[in-house]
């Protein structure tokens, strides 16, 4: 059984066979989202996975988060790591295309680390397609639950690939909530970003700006990395 430390937070997250391991997208885009954290949040994590993203912002002091994921030994794996570090993750085996035991409006924040590639990107491995392939989950489709769900004025972060952008971008103002802030991350200052994380809002007026961009060779990752530590 493979798991990985998050020391400085008091994090064990396992990872079992079969279920699509995280990777630094999702450890990026959890930091991004914890930039404007209240305790009283209540958060919405749509394709929660084994729970990644949710439990690294409940360990920061969240209220409570509901994850929503659509592949059963991942949901059993989210369910597991909340047990094991005693934190209010709850989880819900379920498709978020499909009607969600939430009420609408009824929280802060959406995090989604949604499929990267369009259909016809399968692979053999069933939870690994559901994790990749936006042939049973699109951009689209995680925006519009997440427009459902989240209160006026609530926020929605993602993590994207920059050659989709564009397609990101006009779903989350077609669903309603406004893009408001981009942040481009590159292996390091030379090359092209391979990421864009994305923030936007229910309801918000147009405007958007652009972070600095974040570089895997810099200090600032150094420091978001601090807290994780690899263990078998």
């Amino acid at each position: 059984m493979r798991y990985e430390e998050f020391k400085a937070l008091r994090l064990r997250v396992l990872q079992p066979e079969g279920v699509e391991r995280f990777g630094i997208d999702a450890i990026l885009l959890a930091d991004f989202a914890s930039r404007r954290l209240h305790k009283s949040d209540r958060l919405l994590d749509l394709g929660t996975g084994s729970g990644i993203v949710a439990l690294l912002l409940l360990a920061r002091g969240i209220s409570y988060a509901a994850g929503v994921e659509i592949y059963p030994p991942a949901a059993e794996a989210a369910r597991e790591n909340a047990r094991i570090n005693s934190l209010p993750l709850e989880v819900f085996s379920g498709d978020l295309r499909e009607e969600l035991p939430f009420p609408e409006k009824s929280f802060d924040l959406a995090v989604a680390n949604p499929p990267f590639f369009p259909a016809g990107s399968e692979s053999p491995l069933p939870g690994r397609t559901l994790a990749r392939s936006d042939r049973t989950c699109s951009f689209r489709d995680v925006t519009r639950a997440a427009s459902r769900r989240l209160k006026n004025g609530g926020r929605f972060y993602a993590v994207y690939r920059p050659e989709r952008l564009t397609d990101a971008l006009c779903a989350m103002r077609e669903e309603g909530i406004e893009p408001k802030r981009l942040r481009p991350a590159a292996h390091d200052a030379g090359k092209a970003p391979f990421l864009i994380l994305i923030e936007g809002k229910k309801g918000a007026k147009p405007g958007l700006i652009f972070d600095p961009l974040l570089t895997l060779d810099g200090d600032e990752m150094r420091e978001i990395c601090a807290v994780r530590h690899f263990a078998m």
